[in-house]
Parts: C-alpha cells; structure tokens; sequence
C-alpha cells in the first residue's frame, strides 16, 4: 500500500496540482489515510503530499460553495415567486371583496377556502365539456396563442377559435364566450391604438404649419393666422372594419375584459398591420363561407365569373386555382400555401392546364396597355422600376449584396405572388359584391317607388271617382225632397176636382 502511494505521488513530480485529476488526488488522499505510516518521513514526499492534499480539500470547498450558491439562488427565486404569488392573491381577495360581495362565481375568482382566493387552475380536454363562459384569467401565453390563432384563422367561428386552442394545449379554460370578450378587447385596444397615433401625427403637422408660418384658410382658417389641421378626410377601411366589428360583437354581448395581466406587447408599432390581417381574413372567411353555402354559391360563381383580372400569379392560373386558395387558406390558415398546395382536396386546381395558358395570354394582351401610358397603375409600375434599378445601383457601388426574393419553382408561384393575389382576389371580390348590393338596392328602390307611384295612382282615381258621384248624389237627394209637379197630372186633377162636378 505505501509503495503503490509513494510511485504515485512520485509520479506528480515536476507536473502543477492544478492540472491534476481530481480523482488522483483523491486515490492518493485515500491511501494517505490506509496507511499506518502516512506520508512517511521524507520530507519531499511529505510536502509533495501536502501540496496535493491542500488541492484536493480546495477544490472540494469550491464545488460545496458552488452548490451552496446554487441552492441560495433557488432560495431567492422561489421566496420571488412565492411573493408575487401571495401579491396576486391579495389583490384577487380585494377584488372579489370590493367588487363581488355576493359571491365570486363566474367572474375569475376562485376562492379555495371561506376567505381566501385561489389560483388552481382546472381544465377541460374536451370541447364539448368546456362551458360557454368559465370566466378564467387570461395567462400570458394563452393570450399570445389567441391573437395569432386570430390573426391566422381570422374572427367570428369562436368554436373553430377554441378548437385550435385545444389543439395547442393539452387541458382549456376558456369557453367561447370568453374568446370574444377578448377578440372584442383586442378590437378595442386597436381602434384606441390607432387614434391616438393620428391624434399624435395631426398635433405634429399643426405644429409643424404653425412653426413654419403656413396659412390654413384652404383648410379650416382655424388657428393662428388662419393655420389650422387639415378637414377630416374619410374614415380608414381597417378603422371602419375595427367600428363595425366592435359594434357587431356589443351586440351579441361581448365585454371588454378590465384588467388583462399582460397588455398587448408593441401594439403601437403592430397595430394597423393586425388590423389589415383581421380584416383580410374576414374577407377571406366571408368569401369561402359563401362559396360553401348551398342558397348563395350561385352567387358566389357569379362574383368569381365576373372578377377580371390579366396579371395571374402564374401563366396556367385560373378561376379553380382562385376558389381553390380561398377555400386553402379558409382551411389551413394564411400562409400556410405549403400545406394548400400538397392539399388532395385541390390538387386538380393546381394541375398545369395548357387552356389557361392561352385564355391567360390572351387576357394579358386585351389588358395591355400602350407604351408610355399615364395611367395610375403604369406611373406607379414605372417609379417602382427606376427605384429598384436605382436601388441595385446604389448597392452594386457600396459592394452590397442584392436582396434574393422568395423564389418560385415551374409549376407553383412564390409566396408573395401568392399573397399578392390573395388580396386582389378578396378586394375584386368586395367590389363585386358591393356592387351587386348597390344594383340590388337600386333595383329595391325602383319596385319601391313604381309601387308607390301606383298606389298614388289608385288613390287618385278613387278620390276622381268619388267627386264625380258627389253631385248625381246630391241631385237625386233634392229630387226627393222637392218632386217636380207634371202640369197634365195637375190639368186632370183640377178638371175632375169634386168641386166643380
């Protein structure tokens, strides 16, 4: 035993103890204490026992205090959490007693005992057993899942909504009703988002014209020398949507939720291109619910029929391929044009057809326009042009690389082609309708007022008939008062009166 630990720590020699293995040390500071003699009587292998021992004891006091450390933090975190817990819970048991007096059920609080608020957290794995309205707060999590469920799958079906919540959870707390009265404070907080912006942009440009000394005769002539803000132009389409949706969801009942535990994050700065989403889904859910109604697909086949258009995405695109993204997008979500395309429910939509190649050609000669032409579209066509070709220039002189756009394989277009399309189809679609809806209120109007004009037309020729009956009436009714004597009657009468016999 002495001999094996002397070999080893004569093997230490000339080598640092910090680059000895722990385990070494260790094997030699066991040894040490087996042995009867100890580290022996020389006094080199003495010391050289001691430098290793003193190593092995360090670095064992640093591994104990790491662990220490590492069990003080755990400590401070959990004595954080359980604080902050005990907070919410205070303030759960002041609300349910200020503002609930009579009970708490249905409103978010949970009382576990008589007197004190609980946050226990029960779910459903079923939908069908979740109840319409749980009253549950919304978690961080929970609320971010919602929004870009809405934001993919759009508004409105609040099963579908609570279907792909499910989907993402295991166990769900919240019923549908309580997915609208979020959707509805969402809305809210948007719209309220959005005019304070323009209340911050109109303030800056009325300071920026009253810095600069411009006269606002030619729009208010309020102000300092005449300066004044700009007449209110027309209301935004998506502020119009956030309005009309609000208004239509108050209706069915939503209520804004007062307080969430975590407002919507960089709402200022994402806000109008929520909207815009929320609003093409919209669109886009109103479209293909129509396309699958049996009493308005004729209708629907007429908008899609009607809906001209010379620039398809790709040259075999056709009105099945339209129908076909729609209904995609209705099912899968927007963006999701991977799964659309690999879909068997329309892979016939999207199947090359050499027909729609040359109806499409010859589409985009009927469409085209002359050279040089001043057209909105062909003015903005050409400034989009000159500035790419200026912008390549610019990065080509500073050795930049250009940007690569998403590209597209022969027989499928890239995404922004595809979300190009989208939208145009969504807002010819919008058009149509709306235009239909004007020629059928037009239409409405017209049988409204012919049969207006007929039944002034009627009431006149009664009125006409009863003035000319008045006067026969009358003449008849004299006639009967005062009969007109025959002179031969009276001649007879007075002839054969008794008195003269």
């Amino acid at each position: 035993m002495t001999e094996g630990l002397w070999e080893e720590v004569d093997g230490t020699e000339g080598v640092s103890v910090s680059a000895i293995e722990t385990e070494k040390l260790e094997d030699v500071y066991e040894r040490v204490l087996s042995s009867s003699r100890g580290l022996g009587s020389d006094p080199s292998r003495r010391k050289r026992g001691i430098e290793l021992w003193a190593e092995l004891l360090e670095r064992q006091t640093k591994s104990k205090l790491e662990r220490i450390q590492v069990d003080q933090r755990k400590w401070r975190d959990d004595l954080k959490r359980r604080s902050r817990q005990r907070q919410r819970m205070a303030k759960k048991e002041a609300k349910a007693k200020n503002l609930y007096p009579n009970g708490t059920s249905g409103h978010g609080v949970e009382l576990g005992t008589k007197n004190r608020p609980c946050n226990k957290k029960v779910g459903w794995s079923l939908q069908k057993d979740i109840p319409e309205s749980t009253g549950k707060e919304w978690r961080k999590y929970e609320q971010d899942k919602l929004r870009k469920i809405l934001l993919t799958y759009g508004m409105g079906e609040w099963g579908r909504i609570q279907k792909q919540l499910l989907e993402e959870h295991t166990q769900l707390v919240h019923g549908v009703h309580d997915i609208r009265n979020l959707t509805y404070t969402l809305l809210v907080a948007l719209k309220e988002s959005q005019d304070q912006l323009r209340e911050a942009k109109l303030k800056k440009e009325k300071e920026k014209q009253e810095k600069e000394g411009e006269d606002g005769e030619g729009a208010t002539g309020e102000g300092k020398k005449g300066a004044g803000a700009a007449r209110p132009g027309p209301v935004p389409k998506e502020d119009a949507f956030a309005i009309r949706k609000i208004s239509e969801y108050k209706e069915e009942g939503a209520i804004a939720i007062p307080e969430l535990s975590n407002p919507w994050p960089k709402i200022d700065k994402l806000g109008l291109s929520w909207l815009r989403k929320l609003r093409l889904m919209d669109l886009i859910n109103e479209a293909a619910l129509m396309g699958m109604d049996e009493s308005k697909i004729e209708q629907f086949e007429d908008l899609m029929a009607t809906m001209a258009d010379s620039s398809p995405p790709i040259e075999w695109w056709s009105t099945a391929a339209d129908k076909a993204l729609l209904f995609g997008v209705y099912k899968h979500g927007y963006g999701a044009f991977d799964k659309i395309r690999n879909d068997p429910e329309y892979a016939e939509a999207f199947t090359r057809d050499e027909t729609n190649v040359e109806a499409n050609l010859k589409k985009r000669e009927q469409f085209r326009h002359k050279e040089g032409c001043q057209c909105v579209s062909c003015v903005h066509t050409r400034k989009k042009r000159e500035k790419e070709e200026q912008d390549a220039k610019n990065g080509s002189a500073e050795g930049k690389e250009p940007v690569e756009e998403s590209k597209a394989d022969d027989d499928w277009p890239n995404t922004d082609g595809l979300t190009k399309r989208l939208k145009k189809v969504t807002t010819a679609l919008e058009s149509q309708k709306k235009r239909l809806e004007r020629e059928r209120g037009r239409a409405e109007r017209d049988k409204q007022r012919k049969l207006n004009q007929k039944r002034e037309e009627d009431a006149k020729r009664k009125r006409d008939e009863q003035t000319s009956r008045a006067p026969r009436r009358k003449r008849q009714m004299s006639t009967r008062r005062n009969p007109v004597e025959d002179p031969a009657e009276s001649e007879i009468d007075e002839w054969e009166s008794p008195a003269d016999v």
